[in-house]
Order: structure tokens, then C-alpha cells, then sequence
């Protein structure tokens, strides 16, 4: 299984112990922009940093240049973001792309990488506290026994069943206007997800 982790530029704690344990080996790297700080504070090499580079200083893409680093600049005025930019060279290739640092910061920022993951459906945005993915009709939830996990409809969506949770649902109809799906637990070793029609973003947090 091919595996990727793209650096985005936002919020991202690299004291945490999260992201000192990351076996950053397993995967290959890439950055979109100031992606490449993270990378960098973490002593990680990516195989690419992509982006208009207004948020990397520039000692730092002079380091990574020497390693051998690939850069990609782009112009500022664009019609996509540095992160959709790099996710549509980097998501076809892989399996399953990790997303760090592309939660908190900047709320428009935020907003957009959760549609993103519409459009890319085999990436995970993840923190420290959190794991935030594509729901996929008939999907599977493995080893997750105990997590609390929400649902937020981004539409209708239409009869929705749950299985192996502690709020179990039969083919229920959800408005994206309701919040009945929050703050469910996952009480089972295989938890199992289906739905009909619609569009919907797991939340799992840790």
C-alpha cells in the first residue's frame, strides 16, 4: 500500500508527541508552501515543496535545495490553493495521503481542506486530538473501540444506518441542518457505516 503525508501550513505543534512518533519512513513527504516549517522542524525531508512560497522562509528552502529537494513555485495569483495544488499531483498516486497541519489557523483555510475531502477521498486530515475523513458508503471502522466520533451531513442524507455504536440509526434521513449524529461511541471492533445519498465528514477524536 502506497502511503503520502503532506505538510500544509497551518496549525501544527511539532513539540507534541504526536508528531515526534510518526515513522515518517513509511511514507513519502511532500509540502505545500509553509508545509515545508513543519517539515523542517521535525527533520523530515520531503520529496517536494509546491506552492507560491510566501508562507517558507527562504532559508529554509535554501536547505532543503541543497538536499536535493524539488521545488515547485507557483504564482501567488492562482486559481486553486497551494494545498488543492499539491493534493491533485500527489492523491492519484497513493493509496492514502495523511494530512498534517491542516486543521486550526485560518477558518476559510480550514473550511476549504473539508471540502477537499469530497474531492479526495483517500485523504485523512489528523492533529494531536483529532482524525477527520470522507465518509464512504459501506465503510468499515476498525480498532477504533471506545472513540467518540461524529457525523456532520455536508447535505441530506438519505437513510443513513449505523452499526456498532452506542447510538445505532436504520436507514434514517438527515437534514444537513441537524445535529442528531454528534458524539456518538464506537462500541464495537468493526463499526459499520451505509447510506443511499448524500455527503458526510467523520470526526473521531482521540
Amino acid at each position: 500500500m502506497k502511503r503520502a503525508i503532506i505538510f500544509l501550513s497551518g496549525k501544527l505543534d511539532t513539540e507534541s508527541n504526536f508528531y515526534k512518533e510518526i515513522n515518517y519512513s513509511e511514507y513519502d513527504i511532500y509540502c505545500a508552501d509553509g508545509g515545508a516549517d513543519h517539515a523542517y522542524n521535525l527533520g523530515v525531508t520531503p520529496k517536494l515543496i509546491l506552492g507560491d512560497l510566501d508562507s517558507v522562509s527562504k532559508e529554509i528552502i535554501f536547505y532543503f535545495e541543497k538536499l536535493g529537494v524539488k521545488i515547485e513555485k507557483f504564482p501567488t495569483s492562482k486559481d486553486f490553493t497551494d494545498g488543492e495544488l499539491i493534493l491533485e499531483k500527489v492523491s492519484p498516486n497513493y493509496d492514502n495521503v495523511l494530512i498534517l497541519g491542516g486543521l486550526g489557523g485560518r477558518t476559510d483555510h480550514f473550511l476549504t481542506n473539508l471540502n477537499l475531502l469530497e474531492k479526495y477521498q483517500n485523504i485523512i486530515f489528523e492533529d494531536e486530538n483529532e482524525i477527520l475523513f470522507w465518509v464512504k458508503n459501506n465503510m468499515e471502522l476498525k480498532n477504533k473501540i471506545g472513540k467518540t466520533i461524529s457525523f456532520i451531513p455536508f447535505t441530506d442524507v438519505e437513510s443513513l444506518t449505523l452499526e456498532g455504536f452506542t447510538y445505532n440509526v436504520e436507514n434514517l434521513d438527515l437534514s444537513r441542518a441537524n445535529s442528531r449524529c454528534m458524539s456518538n461511541i464506537i462500541n464495537s471492533e468493526i463499526a459499520q457505516i451505509s447510506y443511499k445519498q448524500g455527503s458526510i465528514i467523520g470526526i473521531i477524536q482521540k
